[in-house]
């Protein structure tokens, strides 16, 4: 073989074991990439915000709150509570649930309250609770408060004002509310008298007091 004929194929020799060891890289990466999409997968968020209320006008308005104004979560509204005890009882929700809001008082249309969904959060004790309800005593308020519950909204309300509950939820850990010293019931605060240092009255008119203190809802560490 000549001189120029043992240059090319020395010359070509390199070319493929270079080529070759380009491939072989590519081909680790490439293999690196699945178990890391694997691993991630497997990591979900509690990004679900769960609504249960009799009224399903009421679910339609709290969904469409957190669809358009709660960027990151998502709703699943429900009526019925055995339906949201199927849900939250399913382990393939498991850490999936970022929050849990309902009407402490409800009732459905199969009959059932919603003690049954209350008793089952209780012992989950790792999904935060907050509640509406039209009868804001302060036996409901006791209630939520033993639960651990973050907050609780008086009905009837806005769409900025559940907006604003579940942000502070989110966001705080907590919404502030305010009962009425005299009385014991909720009391529906307007934010904007707050700043103008309006004195705040009873919203019940047979009470009308102006002793009003805020309600301290806080999570229970975990036992």
């Amino acid at each position: 073989m000549s001189r120029r004929s043992r240059k090319r194929a020395s010359n070509g020799q390199q070319g493929r074991s270079k080529n070759y060891g380009r491939t072989r890289k590519a081909k680790s990466d490439g293999d690196k990439t699945p178990e890391s999409n694997k691993s991630n997968g497997r990591r979900s968020k509690a990004n679900m915000v769960i609504l249960l209320d009799s009224d399903p006008d009421y679910v339609e308005m709290e969904s469409k709150a957190v669809v358009n104004y709660i960027s990151g979560y998502n709703p699943m509204g429900f009526t019925l509570a055995g339906r949201v005890l199927s849900y939250i009882s399913n382990p393939r929700n498991d850490g999936r649930i970022g929050l849990v809001i309902l009407d402490i008082e409800m009732k459905d249309a199969e009959g059932n309250s919603v003690d049954t969904v209350l008793e089952l959060l209780a012992r989950k004790k790792n999904i935060p609770i907050a509640a509406v309800s039209s009868n804001n005593t302060s036996e409901n308020i006791r209630r939520l408060l033993e639960l651990g519950g973050l907050g609780l909204l008086p009905k009837a309300f806005t769409m900025e004002i559940f907006v604003r509950f579940v942000k502070n939820i989110l966001r705080h850990g907590r919404s502030p509310a305010w009962q009425c010293n005299k009385c014991g019931k909720l009391v529906i605060v307007n934010h904007l008298d707050m700043l103008k240092m309006k004195p705040i009255r009873c919203t019940d008119r047979d009470c009308n007091s102006t002793d009003i203190i805020e309600i301290k809802f806080t999570r229970p560490a975990k036992g």
